[in-house]
């Protein structure tokens, strides 16, 4: 059963996210020209740059954050892609998926505590969000997206998420349980972890989308 909702849900969240963004481009009428396009590629590039007016919170900030994201890539590779392709993790797909999870949970703390005072809901989201819902005929973007809320909501979730996946994963090498309590604990991280995957998969969207409509506006 989990292979097949994994594979549903993932296939569900990539197709939306192409579907949403051939229906709400990010920022520029002439989405499908060259220029465009590279310009896009070029500035999804240099989000993995560190800017020079960035202070030593904010970069640590950003550090943890692009090692969480790598660490981020290889779990969802490895955690995911065996269950899905033979049945379940082991050999060295375990090794390196257990390697990396420390890693993740590190980076993880590091940006929530460093970024907890930048993501605090504010009154301005209220009145984006109104903003964009009253000229959302007018605009090319989403109003539900493209709000400065939407990435806030999927960091607060992404953070309370983060703490499921690991303590059952943690708890369940601990022989308190027995044996019936490490399968349940391992169910449990497996299902916690497939919605911490697709909801960080719709924040990074939401954040690339924010990051490309700013340097269109530019």
């Amino acid at each position: 059963m989990f292979r097949v909702v994994s594979l549903i849900a993932f296939l569900a969240v990539f197709g939306g996210i192409v579907l949403h963004h051939l229906l709400f481009p990010c920022g520029s009428e002439k989405r499908f020209s060259i220029g465009t396009l590279i310009r896009k590629k070029v500035h999804l590039f240099t989000l993995l740059f560190l800017e020079q007016t960035l202070n030593w919170g904010s970069r640590l900030r950003k550090l943890a954050f692009l090692l969480g994201l790598l660490s981020f890539v290889v779990l969802l590779l490895t955690g995911f892609l065996p269950p899905l392709l033979w049945g379940r993790l082991e050999g060295y797909w375990l090794m390196l998926h257990a390697t990396f999870a420390p890693v993740l949970i590190a980076s993880a703390a590091v940006v929530v505590i460093t970024g907890a005072q930048r993501y605090r809901f504010v009154k301005q989201d209220a009145d984006h969000l109104a903003e964009l819902w009253t000229h959302r005929k007018a605009r090319q973007g989403c109003w539900l997206t493209d709000c400065s809320a939407a990435a806030k909501v999927g960091f607060w979730l992404a953070a309370a998420l983060s703490l499921p996946v690991a303590l059952t994963m943690v708890v369940s090498m601990t022989p308190l349980f027995g044996t019936y309590g490490q399968e349940w604990l391992f169910e449990w991280h497996r299902w916690s972890a497939l919605v911490f995957a697709l909801v960080v998969l719709f924040t990074l969207y939401v954040l690339i989308r924010s990051g490309i409509r700013k340097d269109m506006e530019i």
